[in-house]
């Protein structure tokens, strides 16, 4: 772009379309540098700009309407004073809210009074203390001059006043900034100033305000031909151009999903030893979601192989990552890496370097050995109630630092994005369940193993390195004896609120039990104590859908037998028992002709406010009723008299008269003589 000539004005003769767009109070009222003059259009259908550089003929269309802008960023700042002074009133101060045009130069009154202005703006800085200053830019708009022939306006700082001071109280000049010395576009002119070494001056020195002298120069200062007004509402607007430069994070970097390290030797990594990651932050909101980060990288010792890499679009105060390319490392070889983060402006400095050696190779697979625990080729099972004995060897390869195994099969080793900030996170290899350090590199490990299960079983094995990187899966077979303890119920069938007591006693073969491990309808764990092999547990039937249980022995030799299971469920009708009319496993007759039993009617599972019953010895008979006692209960005596099959219906009735929606229909065959 042309730079504009010594004393050549910023300026713009369109007055309407500036006196709609010119607002100091509106952040996007302005948009330029030292050499240009950028205002908005009025805010009406669609928004663009005009661009004007004097000394470059025609005028230059520029494209605005971006929800976000890019740093550096444009803002206007805040006053903290604004008006001027008169030679006439020494003693004066006036202020730019008089709603007078504010006067500029030498003028002269009705009563030949010579009358010399200067105008003072004061702005608050506070908010760019420890931001990055790009330029600042004074704007004032022209309301009329004496002589449009003739202009010329120098802008000073000064030493900062927090009020306008008086003709005898103007602060000391201290720089002069900038002059507009060419008559162009007069009297209605938008005029700029750059003042950005200023600002960047004051910002350096943690000074929060700034003052600004705007005055004729003193040559011409006492000339009324120089004088001009200043629109009172247009005041005096300063925008300033700056950025939050970003900033990493030392203490969050990430590689493979494992915190950087400095410390020899360097960790050794596996397939995710391509992802680096590091955090970075920005403390403007229009950039927090617009972050560029780099990723530098290079072999130990060969500073010069030195690579870049960029992720774009990442967010502040989340980690930014970076995936290298397939062929970046190489196997074996360690690797120092650094990061810094940038938002179009500006970047953070490096970050500190990280350390890491890449290991891309996988460990050969482990031989595995039983000292108790047949093959399943041998014909032979393993002894029942004792631990499984295994040697896992990695057959002298010393990348084989250790060993991971399953009955059940195993699964893929996986990290997750689950870090605080997003970062990847992975295990140790040896922190993850079922895994064993080999005595030493390419050793062996010995461990001993209770079954999970019983019949034809497999034992899963794999190699694993320092990497985390796994083998081939070797599998063992064996056959294992049953060993689930046996459960029976004490106390007869379970019922609704009542005590249900369970008997646990050892599998065949399983010797020595201490204790019994129970887990009732999926809540902790509990222990009962086994007394010659076997143990008691019991609980209060209150659950209306039924209950389970799952139990397993403990021995004094460590053995863990498998999991039994045992499960109850209650009808959702009324219960019915009977001391005599009980149908016997076998089906056969019970009771006889004139033989007299009681029947007790319970409540369904769950109702606590059964007041009565209704019930029928005889299919299609009308219904009898009959109150329920404190506890919900009824007992009935009946006689049959005549012998054969018999149908009970009994249904429970509320304190509302519903009825149960389940009945219970309770069949037996009475005998023919008692």
């Amino acid at each position: 772009m042309q730079q504009r000539p010594k004393g050549c004005c910023r300026l713009s003769n369109l007055h309407d379309l500036m006196s709609a767009a010119f607002r100091p109070d509106d952040p996007g009222w302005i948009r330029g540098g030292p050499s240009t003059v950028i205002v908005t259009w009025p805010r009406r259908g669609l928004i663009g700009a005009l661009a004007l550089t004097l000394g470059v003929s025609g005028l230059a269309l520029v494209a605005t309407g971006s929800p976000a802008v890019a740093a550096p960023h444009y803002e206007s700042t805040p006053s903290i004073q604004i008006g001027w002074t008169d030679s006439a009133t020494p003693r004066k101060a006036y202020g730019w809210n008089d709603e007078t045009h504010m006067p500029l130069g030498t003028s002269v009154d009705d009563a030949d009074v010579s009358h010399t202005s200067r105008v003072y703006a004061t702005f608050d800085l506070s908010a760019y203390e420890g931001r990055k200053i790009y330029g600042g830019t004074v704007f004032i708009e022209e309301y009329s001059a004496a002589d449009c022939g003739k202009r010329a306006i120098e802008i000073w700082r000064t030493k900062p006043v927090s009020t306008t001071p008086t003709w005898n109280s103007a602060p000391e000049p201290l720089t002069k900034l900038d002059e507009v010395l060419t008559p162009e576009w007069c009297p209605k002119a938008t005029l700029s100033f750059d003042v950005g070494a200023a600002v960047q001056d004051a910002v350096a020195h943690k000074q929060r305000r700034i003052t600004f002298e705007i005055r004729v120069p003193e040559a011409n200062e006492s000339d009324p031909t120089y004088a001009r007004r200043l629109n009172w509402y247009r005041s005096v607007g300063l925008t300033t151009q700056y950025n939050s430069v970003p900033k990493g994070d030392n203490a969050h970097l990430y590689n493979g999903g494992f915190p950087c390290t400095q410390f020899r030797p360097y960790p050794r990594l596996g397939g995710f030893a391509n992802v680096l990651q590091a955090l970075g932050t920005d403390a403007d909101p229009d950039d927090e979601r617009r972050l560029t980060s780099e990723f530098a990288i290079w072999p130990t010792g060969d500073a010069a192989a030195r690579q870049v890499f960029t992720s774009e679009h990442a967010i502040s105060g989340r980690v930014h990552t970076a995936n290298l390319p397939a062929g970046t490392l190489v196997d074996g070889k360690s690797y120092a890496w650094q990061a810094r983060v940038g938002d179009g402006a500006d970047f953070s400095a490096w970050s500190k370097k990280c350390f890491f050696t890449y290991d891309g190779t996988s460990p050969t697979a482990p031989t595995v050995a039983s000292a108790n625990y047949p093959a399943d080729d041998s014909g032979e099972q393993a002894p029942a109630g004792v631990p499984g004995i295994f040697t896992f060897s990695g057959g002298g390869n010393k990348d084989v630092a250790g060993f991971q195994y399953s009955w059940n099969g195993l699964g893929v080793n996986t990290c997750a994005a689950s870090g605080d900030l997003g970062q990847l996170v992975c295990r140790d290899p040896f922190s993850l369940p079922n895994t064993v350090r080999a005595d030493v590199p390419g050793g062996s490990a010995t461990v001993t193993l209770n079954p999970t299960g019983s019949g034809p079983q497999q034992l899963t094995v794999r190699s694993l390195d320092l990497a985390g990187n796994i083998s081939a899966e070797t599998v063992y077979k064996t056959f294992i004896p049953w060993s689930a303890p046996d459960v029976r119920v004490e106390n007869g069938d379970p019922q609704w609120g009542q005590e249900v007591v369970l008997k646990f006693a050892p599998a065949t073969g399983v010797t020595g039990v201490r204790e019994y491990e129970i887990v009732l309808d999926n809540g902790d764990r509990e222990t009962r104590q086994a007394a010659e092999g076997t143990a008691h547990f019991s609980f209060i039937a209150g659950n209306p859908q039924g209950h389970s249980v799952r139990v397993r022995s403990i021995s004094d030799n460590g053995f863990i037998s498998t999991e039994a299971s045992w499960s109850t469920y209650f009808y959702p009708g009324p219960g019915v028992k009977s001391d005599v009319y009980v149908q016997p496993p076998d089906g056969s007759p019970v009771g006889g002709v004139g033989v007299a039993g009681t029947f007790t009617f319970s409540p369904p599972p769950g109702w606590t406010d059964t007041v009565a019953y209704r019930y029928s010895f005889v299919d299609g008979e009308e219904l009898t009723e009959i109150a329920a006692d404190a506890d919900g209960r009824a007992t009935v005596t009946w006689t049959p008299t005549t012998s054969g099959w018999v149908l009970l219906t009994v249904y429970a009735v509320k304190p509302d008269g519903t009825w149960s929606e389940y009945g219970n229909w309770y069949s037996f065959e009475v005998a023919a003589s008692s």
